[in-house]
């Protein structure tokens, strides 16, 4: 599977993030040219590589996002979309009304669901929302990063929101 960068922006700052640095001084600049994505899908192609990831920074905050993802599996592409949620309402809406017009084993998401402690009530409504929208096509992703964590609340989420039932584990160093 082929990672691709849309950019290093983030709506989060988890105290876990390898890359806060480079995110903190990130501007519209690094956000991944439609040239640069031709280019990068047409070599994967020739590959034969046919799944690829958009990651970030938070990947769904790039301005053709939702175009890339369609973009995509016009070109017979499977994507995941590694995202924390969060999006703007108009964004969330786009995606919903774009993504109906592509067959839903064309995309799926792992989304990055921090400890409910560790984000605002309006990141946990974005979340909720984006996950009512896309839960049967999500994958919850998880970073340890503490020696005290808990994870019951993932499993509430997956329940709820009727998400696929396996979890993505991450360990952020250092943990002990």
């Amino acid at each position: 599977m082929a990672n691709i960068l849309l950019t290093e922006k983030c709506v989060r700052s988890c105290p876990y993030c390898f890359a806060k640095k480079h995110m903190d001084l990130s501007d519209d600049s690094t956000f991944l040219s439609w040239e640069d994505l031709i280019y990068i899908i047409d070599l994967f192609d020739i590959q034969g590589t046919k799944h690829i990831s958009f990651l970030g920074g938070e990947p769904t905050l790039h301005p053709e996002y939702v175009d890339f993802v369609l973009y995509s599996a016009a070109r017979n592409f499977h994507s995941t979309t590694f995202t924390s949620g969060i999006m703007s309402v108009k964004k969330l809406e786009e995606a919903v009304k774009t993504f109906k017009k592509i067959p839903s084993e064309s995309f799926n998401f792992v989304c990055n669901l921090n400890h409910p402690d560790l984000s605002s009530k309006e990141e946990t409504e974005k979340i909720e929302k984006f996950l009512t929208e896309f839960g049967q096509q999500t994958t919850l992703s998880f970073n340890i990063f503490d020696i005290d964590f808990t994870m019951e609340y993932l499993f509430d989420y997956i329940e709820r929101f009727n998400l696929q039932r396996h979890i993505r584990m991450g360990l952020a160093h250092p943990v002990v």
